[in-house]
């Protein structure tokens, strides 16, 4: 079952058009920095990770976005996405989304991975006037009990589900879920019904 996250005040938007990223080249090397709405509405390259969170039942924490979000409102995630901040690394991302969006905190080390070399993913929404193009990665969390205080300026709703309820709900409604959490699920190794997937 879903937790809602309970809105304190209205919130105008989830996304800070004047937040700086990192851009780089082809090879993910930094060469600059620029806005977010620049950086989204003209294709240029930069870089964000992907968290999956695992209770001690191998249930993945899911969290559904803002509505206020641009891009996938309202949609399932994995556990957190997060664009890395100038001159961050890609494990500490992990760590700070993970405190800023869910109120975990853990160290940076604590984090398994990266699951996967980085890799250049795109994401096209011209309805929306989007080009996103991440180099991205990915890291686990694994055997969390403790408590989620998930930001409502970025989080709808929250939930743990096993990853075989996920595999069939994204199958059932593919559109229920954001384009790079079925793109990305590859990326972990679990345990599902006492058989093991690997990457």
């Amino acid at each position: 079952m879903a937790v809602p996250v309970a809105q304190i005040e209205p919130i105008a938007s989830a996304d800070k058009d004047e937040e700086l990223f990192d851009i780089v080249d082809e090879q993910n090397n930094v060469i600059g920095q620029e806005r977010r709405n620049i950086v989204h509405a003209q294709g240029i390259k930069h870089r964000a990770v992907y968290c999956f969170v695992f209770n001690s039942k191998g249930q993945l924490l899911l969290q559904q976005r803002s509505a206020k979000k641009k891009i996938g409102p309202l949609q399932w995630d994995l556990s957190i996405a997060e664009h890395l901040e100038p001159g961050e690394e890609y494990r500490q991302a992990a760590a700070r989304g993970l405190r800023e969006e869910l109120g975990i905190n853990v160290e940076a080390a604590q984090l398994a991975g990266p699951l996967v070399p980085v890799h250049l993913r795109e994401l096209r929404l011209p309805e929306k006037g989007v080009r996103d193009c991440e180099f991205v990665t990915s890291f686990r969390l694994d055997g969390w009990e403790g408590t989620v205080v998930a930001d409502p300026a970025e989080v709808h709703a929250w939930r743990f589900v096993s990853i075989g309820d996920v595999r069939r709900d994204m199958q059932e409604s593919p559109d229920s879920f954001t384009a790079w959490f079925r793109d990305e699920l590859h990326a972990v190794k679990y345990f599902s019904d006492g058989e093991s997937d690997a990457i």
